[in-house]
């Protein structure tokens, strides 16, 4: 008997704070073909780097396709794709779902600054608390379970990156950062309505200028 395609990922996560993870004790993936084709391209393009420069560890990806939400009595009714409990998986080790798990859009919290990180041999998902400095990993998933996955959607499918998912250059980073990362109190956070002053401007001219040369004047 053919077996389902497995079309979710369930991933627990570590927080930053040790006492605090915004109700994030989750990362929930979708999963296709394309998908994870594209992940394995890119822990090829990992494998490439990494010979040449063995400093390259992996590549980040904006990646708006993970959603995060805390433990609720639907987990414990789920069975992963070998018939299971969900709520049986070992800590660390994903749960593979055949099926939508069915949860609301009331079920996931908000998170910003949602991204996948790619190594040579693994992929996790990380985000921000929503107006906080609190960062969310989830454990890693390694390449074995990827082709597993890849096996049950029917094999390679032609790589595709999803919506929002694209590397990011340490200059954009910069940018968003000067933008976006506010301070209150002590702590950073992600702040969409941060005010921006002349000094923010000269700092964006900055990283910019390292890049691409500011004009001389005529």
């Amino acid at each position: 008997m053919k077996s389902k395609p497995i079309t979710h990922l369930i991933i627990d996560t570590t927080s930053s704070q040790e006492n605090d993870n915004g109700g994030c004790d989750y990362c929930l993936v979708p999963m296709t073909a394309e998908y994870v084709a594209y992940l394995l391209e890119y822990m090829e393009e990992v494998r490439r780097l990494h010979k040449s420069d063995t400093a390259v560890y992996a590549i980040e990806c904006w990646d708006a396709g993970a959603a995060y939400f805390q433990h609720n009595d639907k987990l414990d009714e789920l069975r992963d794709a070998n018939g299971g409990s969900a709520a049986d998986v070992p800590r660390g080790e994903p749960v593979l779902l055949t099926a939508d798990p069915g949860f609301s859009k009331a079920d996931f919290q908000h998170v910003d600054c949602r991204t996948v990180q790619v190594s040579k041999d693994d992929a996790w998902w990380t985000a921000y608390v929503k107006h906080t400095d609190i960062r969310i990993e989830s454990a890693h998933v390694p390449v074995k379970t990827l082709l597993r996955i890849q096996r049950s959607c029917g094999g390679a499918g032609k790589p595709r990156k999803p919506d929002k998912a694209r590397p990011v250059d340490p200059a954009i980073r910069k940018i968003h950062d000067l933008l976006y990362l506010d301070e209150r109190g002590g702590r950073q956070f992600y702040n969409p309505n941060k005010a921006r002053d002349a000094g923010t401007l000269a700092m964006i001219a900055e990283v910019v200028a390292e890049h691409i040369p500011k004009p001389k004047e005529h």
